[in-house]
């Protein structure tokens, strides 16, 4: 019988390994991605469903003067900045999570961190 060949890596040989070469920390991002993807989908499809099904309830001042339409599509505005603000934290914790070699550390400088110009000798 022939053994398993051995997985290859995701990094040519010799490189050296990137934070999106570890599997688990880049499927926990794309579920993470999906959830909040859906979860403002479920806020558009809200106000698109407002506006075909009820358009005379888009009219009703709500906050200020201001009508539904305008409050609702400015909440979406915010909504989206929201969400991504999430996203970025969750994908910063995964990673954090993601123990061993393959976690950045501020403290090594071949990491993608930038030297002051004047240390660019050292």
């Amino acid at each position: 019988m022939q053994s398993a060949s051995p997985q290859k890596s995701a990094t040519p040989s010799g490189a050296q390994p990137h934070l999106d070469d570890h599997l688990e920390v880049a499927a926990a991002n794309a579920r993470a991605g999906l959830v909040l993807f859906f979860v403002y989908l479920a806020a558009y499809a809200g106000f698109i469903s407002l506006a075909m099904f009820a358009p005379e309830t888009m009219a009703i001042p709500v906050l200020a003067g201001v009508n539904l339409a305008i409050t609702y599509g400015m909440g979406l505005i915010a909504g989206a900045l929201i969400v991504a603000a999430i996203y970025m934290w969750l994908c910063g914790r995964n990673a954090k999570l993601a123990s061993g070699p393959l976690a950045p550390r501020a403290e090594d400088p071949s990491r993608g961190a930038r030297r002051p110009q004047g240390e660019a000798g050292r």
